[in-house]
């Protein structure tokens, strides 16, 4: 696979985490809030994130990844396990270069090829970090630093972007 979907593949996860890291920090009433306009609560909305995240790579991969979420509540300590083995699965699906080609049929009878799910689990994991910030953000919390959240936060993290005068 190419090196821009291993970057984007590696960033979702360490967005992900670094969000989950963040909520650690904050009590109950804050994990229960919620804001106009997004999924749910923070808490559910992470739930939701690692739910969906196992559903993509369980249809993109062809293997299972264990049992599911159980209903209710669910630690982040959980949550962020799961992504990080969710994490190294994925590696193993773009270490082969066919995949994104092959064909794959969902439980709901959609044929499609690879690239579809691998395209969604990236989309959707950015746009529910979108709807935990926003939760956040209107209830007066700054969003997660040093870097924030998006590509260009894990691309320093990473060491793939420094300035010029460290190069």
């Amino acid at each position: 696979m190419s090196e821009t979907l291993l970057v984007l593949f590696r960033d979702k996860t360490w967005a992900t985490l670094a969000l989950i890291e963040f909520c650690r920090g904050l009590g109950p009433g804050v994990l229960d809030a919620t804001t106009p306009g997004t999924y749910g609560t923070i808490r559910s909305t992470l739930r939701h994130l690692v739910d969906s995240e196992q559903g993509y790579l369980e249809l993109a991969s062809g293997e299972s990844m264990g049992d599911r979420l159980a209903p209710g509540e669910n630690s982040l300590d959980e949550l962020a396990a799961r992504m990080e083995r969710f994490a190294l699965a994925w590696e193993r699906l773009l270490a082969q270069p066919e995949a994104a080609g092959r064909e794959v049929v969902s439980s709901d009878g959609w044929r499609m090829v690879v690239a579809v799910p691998m395209a969604e689990a990236i989309h959707h994991s950015d746009d529910h970090r979108g709807h935990v910030m926003s939760i956040l953000g209107a209830h007066g919390f700054e969003p997660p630093e040093p870097n924030g959240l998006d590509v260009w936060g894990y691309a320093i993290e990473a060491g793939l972007m420094t300035p010029v005068d460290q190069a």
